[in-house]
């Protein structure tokens, strides 16, 4: 019953599954052409094709480098080197993936753009990630900052689509959240008067 009661109509969903599948795929393939130009573009520059760390090019002096990195570890590197620990990061991932598809595509007119695109960069992010963990064993990273002097560990497009997707994802929830306790609040003087 309530199933049917929060239905979609037709073209809504079309619009939502067309804009989720859209940014899912850019993320992955923004994320896989990145990486790819990276790692050319090391070797090129006299990287060995085994190499594990390469500072291909400064951008911005003392703040922002292009510097190769393969992680072996999760986010920040935490766990690198434990198989163990590895296994455990991809098994959950495909689980969070396919939890993620579940919601991107699960029709139901209560979801705003918002919460599709929050979903949808977190989803892409994720598999971005995943793709080179299973294919290769480690994580391409690239994007090297230094805010106030700090050594921010080295990122790549994956990440930002994830860490975006989760601050959109909370600002939806809170603006859900307080929307949802202001019309209750709304409800409960109307039906006081």
């Amino acid at each position: 019953m309530t199933f049917q009661a929060n239905k979609p109509d037709l073209k809504r969903y079309a619009v939502q599954s067309a804009t989720a599948f859209a940014v899912v795929a850019f993320v992955i393939i923004f994320d896989l052409v990145t990486k790819f130009s990276v790692v050319n573009a090391s070797i090129e520059a006299g990287m060995p094709e085994t190499g594990s760390y390469w500072r291909l090019a400064t951008v911005i002096e003392g703040f922002f480098l292009i510097t190769y990195v393969q992680n072996t570890g999760a986010a920040w590197s935490l766990g690198g080197g434990s198989d163990v620990f590895m296994t455990v990061v991809i098994v959950i991932t495909f689980i969070a993936i396919a939890a993620f598809l579940f919601l991107l595509f699960f029709p139901d007119k209560r979801k705003n753009m918002l919460f599709l695109v929050s979903l949808a960069l977190i989803t892409g992010g994720a598999a971005g990630n995943l793709i080179d963990r299973v294919s290769l064993g480690y994580v391409r990273d690239f994007l090297d900052f230094y805010p106030f002097g700090y050594n921010f560990p080295v990122f790549n497009v994956a990440d930002m689509g994830l860490v975006i997707g989760v601050i959109m994802m909370i600002v939806c929830i809170l603006v859900y959240f307080f929307r949802t306790e202001k019309n209750s609040e709304k409800a409960d003087r109307k039906s006081v008067v």
